[in-house]
């Protein structure tokens, strides 16, 4: 080989490496460094520890990892008060907008808030409207009473005849307090109404405490903490938000069945939408401008975590049913249309049915006696 020839032959080898280490270069074009190597994630949750938003987002935080190119760190944290408004208000203003936080809460009320209702009145700070949606599940709620309310809770039809119980919920204006208020309301009962808990955990210790008589939460909260007191003859199931019968619940009914059953007729006018707008989903979320590489390997993640089977039998484990996980753009839409397309009618009953969950607040309350 002539010396010019092994010239070109070498000059051609180092360019054709210098090439390969450009493309293998953070920032070019070609295999990139995963978006999260090297960062530790917060997860934040806007509940209490222990309470159902938290038992589930820490499923989500023990299986995501491996499915979350760049093997982070992953912290759970939570920041409860106001039912969630806290950590929402610290999300949006406050938390870093480079994919390193994300919202793992139930914030419909929040959505809610924003698009139904006055924002500032309720001290919610931040713009719905531009926070991020990367996954939805939807949240099964049950309800549950206890068995020695007067005169005797046996089955869902009882507290028809029951009178001096009590419901806790978060706040005024949260979906957890107008979902059961309304679904009291269409079938008559007459009961009381304690609210302001921080979490799940509260409500379930006032409810040992006979301070409340009447809780309810998602399926985790409910076959973990709730259903013991039920299977020791010590509280009833009444309802759950399922389109689907769940054995595990009875004799609790189907949210539609309860309104049939008790109140003999089919579910509908204002209070029944009200019931229907609540629907509740675990969310999980970024704050706006967050960067499209975390959006995308967010959503990656939660993706291959819906086809993880060990993840998967945990969440039926604990949760009860199987995870229906919402990743496209188009499911997320679709899930969030209920409250961005509200009519005035249904903002303005909204409002004033707060208004008189305002007025039968502690009346008669058992902590004030």
């Amino acid at each position: 080989m002539k010396p010019s020839q092994r010239n070109r032959i070498t000059c051609c080898s180092l360019t054709a490496l210098a090439l390969a280490g450009l493309l293998l270069w953070p920032g070019s074009g070609g295999a990139q460094r995963p978006y999260y190597q090297g960062k530790s994630l917060n997860l934040l949750v806007d509940f209490t520890a222990g309470g159902p938003t938290d038992i589930e987002c820490r499923i989500y935080a023990r299986h995501l990892r491996k499915h979350l190119a760049g093997d982070p760190r992953i912290i759970v944290t939570n920041r409860p008060g106001a039912g969630g408004r806290v950590a929402m208000n610290w999300f949006y203003g406050v938390a870093r907008r480079d994919g390193t936080t994300v919202g793992c809460m139930t914030a419909g009320t929040r959505y809610q808030e924003w698009f139904l209702a006055d924002p500032e009145a309720v001290g919610l700070k931040a713009n719905m409207a531009e926070v991020i949606p990367v996954m939805f599940t939807p949240v099964v709620s049950v309800g549950a009473i206890r068995s020695d309310v007067a005169p005797g809770i046996k089955r869902p039809e009882d507290i028809l005849k029951a009178k001096g119980w009590f419901a806790g919920g978060f706040t005024v204006e949260s979906n957890k307090d107008l979902k059961f208020r309304s679904l009291f309301d269409l079938v008559g009962a007459q009961y009381g109404y304690v609210t302001g808990y921080p979490g799940s955990a509260d409500l379930l210790g006032a409810f040992q405490r006979k301070e409340i008589d009447y809780v309810d939460g998602s399926t985790p909260f409910y076959l973990s903490m709730v259903k013991p007191i039920v299977d020791e003859g010590r509280a009833v199931p009444l309802w759950y938000s399922s389109p689907k019968e769940i054995p595990e619940i009875r004799p609790g009914y189907k949210a539609d069945d309860f309104v049939r059953k008790l109140s003999g007729k089919e579910p509908s006018g204002p209070l029944w939408q009200l019931f229907q707008m609540g629907d509740s989903y675990r969310m999980i979320l970024f704050p706006p401008k967050v960067p499209p590489e975390a959006i995308q390997a967010m959503r990656a993640a939660f993706q291959g975590l819906s086809r993880d089977r060990a993840f998967l039998e945990e969440y039926q484990k604990v949760v009860g049913i199987p995870p229906t996980m919402l990743t496209e753009e188009k499911e997320l839409e679709e899930a969030v249309a209920p409250w961005k397309s509200a009519t005035k009618e249904i903002k303005d009953f909204r409002l004033r049915y707060i208004e008189q969950g305002q007025k039968l607040v502690g009346k008669g309350a058992k902590a004030a006696r």
